[in-house]
């Protein structure tokens, strides 16, 4: 009896802590086309987030597949762009992650057939699956090319490439990572009709769900996109590896090793996952697809949302764990006084950059927080249900074994204040013998003395001590923080200091808590994510300048001011003071903002106002689905320009390209210095195919530029250019565009030498 009581409870634990089952159903056979999903499977990555996978191949009845995944829960499929078509159950369907950005779909004909374009297919048979007729990049290219669909006899498939060589068939729908590589095994002539050569790049390896899934497991959704293009990452990374995983244990197709290689390689270059687009589901293409569809008449909707059909993982968060979580715990903010402009009192009340940015993510977890003044940093987290956190500023990632902290909230440019009468310095590597402090808690000591060694950097525990040896001429300048500096220039009504410049570091914010507390960390990253910089930008902006009460107590002077006649000539007299005051802060904010967004030498905007701009036009895109591009270039051979003619020839230069760079671009778009000899242009409702008309007309320009103090220099520049697409960071729209820039600076460089 005992026995089986142990035997039942047994059981009930295994049964509740068992991994929730899943199926996932491909759209092919099984092949190098689906490896991300196998090594997810084979590296456990799936188990690691409670996900127990069955991996079903296809079996030629794509509509029953759609028709499970709607009407079932734990239910995931693969499919191509005609899921965007309002059929009974697409409307019901979530699109997670796209795997290839362009479609390996294509049609092939034999050599001897002459059959090599769309037009030669009019009254021929193509064999092809249903669900790849009705996908938008085949049939785009067709009717492209002035043919009717009727004029052609579509055959079902049946996944034999013989029926082609026998001519059963005039054209063979497959993949170009697979049939291509069989055919040239057996020495056999063909011609590819590839729908990218018509510029139709469409989504092709769609995986999706239904919205009944995302409803009631919007976790579980979360986690199997996550683990999925975790596998598809290792896969790419790791070809060989992954490609010995399928041929071993999913090879139903019996494909050698050296097939399941080179099938990889080609869907790799099909992903863009180099260029960090893997999974990426573009909106503009999502519509562009869409608007194909309707042309064709195929979709009847009128009112077609794309946003509606795409996973947005910022949803997931407020699920019923997450709620339980809330619901049980207090939340509470840990503060300093006196830490202006980040967290002070005015009459009692307290206000700050972190109060207000802890206010907000209140707001955004929909969760009243608490704060309470930090009086130990011994513990944070005195009560279990009481989690406490602080916050942190860091200019590089924070790494702590009892810690954890959320990303990034926002960025606070790091400057260089000097005295007034000292120039405004373009680069730290024009200066030389001279002491310069840096703020300890910046952690940037060790950076610069390598970065300027002809500077000696000395450490400053803090702003007062900074200002005492400012004040004695102890040192030429110091490097801390935009607000912290002008908060006490302020506070401390100093006249004789000034920010000469804006450094290419910034100072993060970031909450810590204990690393218990991880739960909370992960709910205020996605909350940290909903913010848009127009929310951020609107708290910072609020401290740029704080208006403070003189120190002088007038009451106090009156006091000892007796005759009343005098009082007239006192207010007269204090009014004047006041309104000079105003004046001469107002003049220093305005300083202190064109500092920060005018770069001193070139007159175009600074690195941080331009990044500043370039994550706005983000937002916008994000908001109303609008189209922009940047334009990311340096100047050729500036280096020895430099050195054999001089800096001041150098400047001369730079301002040049910027003017006419300047001038020769619209009102509407934003031209700053990135650093050094490097620019950035943020061109709003552009595409990469305007942009590069625009890079044609600005080297033609730069090339025209006379410089007046040598007039036989020669000036060109090199030009990268990219288009934000969907789930770009601003880091990964700059890397490509970067990435483009060396390529054309290679070109420049072959050029030269041939």
């Amino acid at each position: 009896m005992i026995i089986k009581i142990l035997t039942i409870v047994l059981f009930f634990i295994v049964t509740l802590n068992a991994n929730q089952k899943v199926t996932l159903y491909l759209d092919w056979l099984n092949q190098f086309q689906f490896a991300g999903y196998y090594i997810a499977k084979e590296k456990g990555y799936y188990n690691d987030l409670g996900i127990d996978i069955e991996i079903k191949e296809f079996q030629g009845d794509y509509g029953s597949i759609i028709k499970n995944v709607v009407l079932n829960e734990a239910i995931y499929a693969i499919g191509k762009s005609s899921l965007i078509l309002n059929n009974d159950g697409n409307k019901n369907i979530t699109l997670l992650s796209t795997i290839f950005q362009k479609s390996p779909l294509i049609l092939l004909t034999l050599k001897s057939s002459n059959i090599k374009t769309p037009k030669d297919l009019e009254n021929k048979k193509i064999m092809i699956t249903s669900d790849a007729k009705e996908s938008a990049s085949i049939s785009a290219m067709i009717l492209s090319q002035g043919l009717n669909l009727n004029s052609i006899e579509f055959l079902e498939h049946t996944f034999d490439i013989n029926d082609l060589l026998n001519k059963k068939v005039d054209a063979y729908a497959g993949y170009l990572s697979n049939e291509p590589y069989l055919l040239d095994k057996k020495n056999i002539q063909y011609n590819v009709i590839n729908p990218s050569d018509y510029n139709f790049d469409f989504f092709e390896g769609i995986l999706f769900t239904s919205k009944k899934e995302l409803s009631s497991n919007p976790t579980r959704v979360l986690n199997f996109n996550e683990a999925s293009l975790k596998g598809w990452n290792y896969a790419f990374n790791n070809i060989e590896e992954s490609a010995k995983i399928i041929y071993e244990k999913y090879n139903t197709q019996n494909k050698t090793l050296d097939e399941l290689i080179y099938e990889a390689n080609v869907l790799k270059n099909l992903s863009n996952s180099e260029e960090n687009l893997l999974g990426n589901i573009n909106l503009n293409k999502i519509n562009e697809i869409n608007s194909f569809y309707k042309f064709l008449g195929l979709n009847t909707q009128n009112n077609f949302d794309a946003k509606s059909l795409i996973f947005d993982k910022t949803k997931v968060l407020l699920d019923k764990d997450i709620n339980n979580y809330l619901k049980d715990n207090q939340f509470t903010l840990l503060i300093e006084n006196n830490k202006i402009p980040y967290s002070f009192k005015i009459t009692n009340k307290q206000v700050g950059i972190e109060i207000d940015f802890w206010k907000l993510l209140s707001e955004k977890t929909n969760k009243a927080f608490n704060i309470e003044e930090r009086l130990s940093t011994k513990n944070l987290n005195i009560f279990t249900n009481n989690i406490k956190v602080q916050f942190k500023y860091s200019t590089k990632p924070i790494k702590s074994d009892k810690f954890i902290y959320t990303n990034s909230i926002a960025k606070i440019p790091i400057v260089m204040a000097t005295k007034d009468n000292k120039n405004l310095i373009t680069n730290l590597e024009y200066l030389s013998n001279v002491t310069v402090g840096i703020l300890n808690r910046l952690d940037l000591m060790q950076e610069l003395q390598l970065k300027y060694p002809k500077i000696n950097f000395i450490e400053l525990n803090s702003l007062d001590n900074a200002f005492n040896k400012f004040k004695n001429d102890e040192i030429y300048g110091f490097i801390d923080d935009i607000y912290s500096i002008s908060h006490k220039i302020n506070y401390e009504n100093i006249k004789d200091i000034k920010i000469t410049q804006t450094l290419e570091y910034y100072l993060n914010i970031f909450l810590e808590s204990e690393n218990i507390n991880k739960p909370f960390i992960n709910l205020l990253n996605i909350a940290i994510d909903k913010l848009t910089n127009e929310e951020k930008n609107n708290i910072l902006n609020a401290y740029q300048q704080i208006l403070y009460h003189d120190k002088t107590n007038i009451v106090e002077i009156l006091k000892y001011i007796v005759p009343l006649f005098f009082l007239l000539g006192i207010f007269m007299f204090l009014n004047y003071k006041l309104n000079s005051e105003i004046k001469k802060r107002k003049e220093i904010e305005k300083e202190l903002l064109k500092l920060a967004n005018k770069d001193s030498l070139t007159d175009i905007y600074t690195r941080r106002k331009i990044e500043e701009i370039c994550e706005h036009e983000i937002d916008r895109n994000y908001r109303y689905n609008t189209v922009f591009s940047i334009i990311f270039f340096d100047l050729n051979d500036f280096k020895p320009i430099n050195d054999k003619l001089g800096h001041h020839i150098g400047d001369e230069v730079l301002v040049n390209v910027a003017q006419t760079i300047k001038k020769n671009i619209r009102n509407s778009d934003s031209l700053g210095r990135w650093g050094g000899d490097e620019f950035l242009i943020i061109l709003p409702e552009t595409n990469v195919e305007q942009a590069k008309k625009i890079v044609t007309h600005l080297e033609k320009r730069v090339s025209d530029i006379v410089i007046d103090s040598n007039k036989n220099l020669k000036i060109s520049c090199s030009f990268g250019v990219a288009q934000y697409e969907k789930n770009d960071t601003f880091d990964s729209l700059m890397e490509k565009a970067d990435k483009l820039m060396y390529i054309s600076k290679t070109i420049y460089k072959d050029k030269k030498k041939g």
